[in-house]
């Protein structure tokens, strides 16, 4: 589905707060991903700096920093889980999470337990919370902004 130009499959569950999306990879396995409008928002990408596989960390907080042209963003995880392992594409190469952010730029995979929860949104409430997260930032669309 696109919002405001920015797309959003819907085979993956997003985080309309910290702007990142999970999609199960494997019972107890789920990818970890920065959404299109997070993209939006930083423009570019400098450097993917992940924690190392092994680190446990609980909802909502630093998985890893994405360094900006002029900034470093957090990227936190919407769930307690344990990191397994990093996309090595995208720390090679950053400018993958802005051109493809739901396939080749994903992330982190994680380990969890449970992790569908209220605080996550698919199906139709993705417009809902993103139209919402959009408004906060004045954003009208990708490229408008």
């Amino acid at each position: 589905m696109i919002i405001r130009g920015c797309d959003f499959p819907e085979d993956r569950f997003y985080h309309p707060d910290i702007n990142v999306w999970l999609k199960e990879e494997l019972p107890g396995v789920v990818l970890l991903g920065a959404t299109s409008f997070g993209v939006a928002l930083a423009v570019e990408f400098v450097a993917f700096l992940p924690k190392p596989a092994g680190t446990q960390v609980d909802a909502g907080r630093a998985v890893g920093l994405l360094e900006l042209s002029k900034t470093m963003v957090s990227v936190r995880s919407p769930v307690k889980a344990t990191i397994l392992g990093h996309n090595a594409a995208a720390v090679a190469d950053p400018s993958l999470i802005s051109t493809d952010p739901y396939l080749g730029g994903w992330l982190l995979r994680l380990g969890v337990a449970e992790w569908k929860s209220a605080d996550l949104v698919s199906g139709a409430a993705i417009v809902t919370a993103f139209e919402h997260a959009m408004n906060l930032e004045n954003f009208t669309g990708k490229g408008m902004r």
